[in-house]
């Protein structure tokens, strides 16, 4: 009796060999398989086995159930018996060799096919798996051969050029790659994916060229192929025909099988790459976008940032609301379409796109600036301090940094408290001595406050060297002068405000009448806080008493 046999005896008892009853429990073996009662179709094949221990087929049904049970070795042991009683059994063979796959023992499993194919070489069913496994130990030269012969015996074979196109790759022979590649495209000459395919070796191989004929045969197969005009855009990019480049651009946004989101990176980048388009091509690409999808944001954005660049706010405006009515919630949009607001005096909806913004992007500075300046504008001051603050903790840059402790120092001024102002301007000017903004707004505080008029005067000094026409500088250092009581040279001064600035304030022509008051010319003073008080922006509460008792008040 077989070792088989003796595994299956019970009792140590010798089981008589009887085909009926082995004849028997195989038939219900594969009633039990077929039901899916797997543990009972095991039993009765294992029977089955017991009565003929030579029964090659309960051994290859049990192969698989015990494979199927994650009895690997058992399942191999199995089949190997099967095999060795019917060895030219092909079915047997292929299971064989499946679990030696199963293995990773990719060498016999070769050694098997090797066989297999002997007998069957036009079974293409074998050729597919069998190089499938060479592939796998890079017996490149073995798969090169028996696609030869397949080929001879079948004849050309979209199959076949693919599996050389993919040894040639992964052998590097970019040459003998493409030269199949050729042959599959006259194969199958209306096969848009295999000359694409062909297109982008030859890209890879600088034959632009040969690529750009491929491209065309693409387009006129099919005009609507979902990358063709994205191909020909980058060809077109890469030898710097902008203008057919554009051409292809516009055409793969029209596209319709080209994804919405493809299309918005698309953009990204043909932007990108030419930066200088003039605004009739960029309102071209929002116009086209806007027509294929006037329900997505892409395009409104394009259009609201063009006009954003243009200045021309009003309609900016416009199209970016309606990018974040199509769900556009991007930094820059929010961040522009608060710009506008502002832009436009419209402080409010400013305020209420600044904050929608910061929600989203509570780490970026900018945001807080643009809400702060709206909260300024509307003397809301207490809530541009908030803003600035929280806003500089995400500051890096230097230039940002000063431009908010600036307007915090502004914002404190508002709020009458001197204290922070100075603390504030002291601060900047520790790491910007130069600041000619910070030391005017400094030198002129501290004139009004009758404080530290020497340092004042210093400080305003520096302004007026660095900027000699600059109204403001030259109003403030003219004030400083008439605070210390230097009044001839501060009329020297303020008259220099009303040469370089021809629409002077009214706190120019205020200073203008103290200055004169001081020096004894009490008429022409007057006659310039009038002027004061036409030009109707910022004075001092002074203002009308002196016009009706024509003398100064301070």
């Amino acid at each position: 009796m077989s070792l088989l046999s003796e595994s299956f005896a019970q009792n140590d008892s010798i089981v008589p060999r009887s085909l009926p009853k082995n004849a028997e429990y195989f038939s219900k073996g594969l009633e039990a398989k077929y039901n899916e009662n797997y543990p009972v179709a095991i039993y009765n094949f294992e029977q089955a086995l017991r009565f003929y221990d030579e029964d090659d087929a309960s051994m290859y049904e049990l192969s698989a159930l015990y494979q199927q049970d994650g009895r690997s070795s058992e399942a191999l042991s199995m089949i190997q018996q099967a095999v060795n009683l019917q060895p030219d059994n092909k079915w047997y063979q292929i299971r064989l060799a499946q679990l030696h796959l199963q293995n990773s023992d990719y060498r016999t499993f070769i050694n098997i096919y090797d066989k297999l194919m002997e007998a069957e070489p036009d079974n293409l069913e074998y050729v597919e798996t069998y190089i499938d496994v060479l592939l796998r130990v890079g017996d490149f030269n073995k798969v090169l051969e028996k696609l030869d012969i397949l080929e001879q015996q079948v004849g050309k074979n979209e199959y076949i050029y693919l599996q050389k196109i993919q040894i040639y790759d992964e052998q590097g022979k970019k040459d003998k790659a493409i030269e199949e590649m050729g042959k599959l495209v006259e194969f199958m000459p209306d096969n848009t994916r295999y000359r694409a395919l062909l297109a982008e070796a030859y890209r890879k191989t600088k034959r632009d060229k040969e690529a750009y004929q491929q491209y065309v045969k693409i387009k006129e197969l099919d005009p609507e192929d979902k990358y063709v005009n994205v191909s020909l855009m980058d060809y077109y990019l890469s030898v710097n025909n902008k203008d057919k480049a554009f051409e292809e651009f516009l055409a793969a946004l029209e596209n319709k099988n080209l994804e919405y989101d493809t299309k918005v990176e698309l953009s990204k980048l043909f932007l990108h790459k030419y930066q200088n388009l003039s605004g009739y091509e960029i309102a071209q690409i929002g116009t086209t976008f806007i027509n294929t999808y006037p329900d997505k944001s892409a395009g409104y954005n394009l259009v609201g940032t063009l006009y954003y660049l243009q200045r021309d706010y009003l309609k900016a405006k416009d199209f970016f609301i309606k990018a974040v009515k199509y769900g556009d919630t991007e930094y820059a949009t929010l961040g522009q379409l608060s710009m506008c607001y502002g832009m436009l005096e419209d402080y409010k909806a400013s305020i209420e796109y600044s904050n929608r913004a910061i929600a989203l992007y509570p780490d970026q500075p900018y945001l807080y600036q643009l809400n702060a300046v709206s909260h300024i504008m509307l003397h809301n001051y207490e809530d541009a301090l908030k803003s600035l603050e929280k806003g500089r903790r995400f500051v890096a840059e230097k230039s940002m940094m000063l431009t908010f402790d600036t307007n915090i120092a502004d914002c404190y001024h508002q709020l009458n408290n001197k204290e922070k102002v100075y603390e504030t301007y002291n601060k900047i000017l520790r790491y910007d001595p130069e600041n000619i903004y910070v030391l005017n707004n400094y030198a002129y505080y501290l004139a009004l406050d009758n404080q530290e008029l020497e340092k004042a005067l210093a400080m305003s000094e520096k302004t007026i060297k660095a900027e000699p026409k600059n109204s403001m500088y030259l109003d403030t250092y003219a004030w400083v002068l008439y605070k210390m009581g230097r009044y001839q040279e501060a009329k020297k001064y303020i008259e220099k405000v009303f040469k370089y600035d021809k629409h002077p304030g009214g706190i120019n022509y205020e200073h203008l009448g103290d200055i004169l008051y001081q020096l004894g010319d009490k008429k022409n003073a007057v006659k310039n806080w009038k002027k004061a008080q036409k030009a109707g922006d910022e004075v001092s509460e002074f203002l009308e008493q002196k016009i009706k008792d024509e003398k100064l008040y301070e």
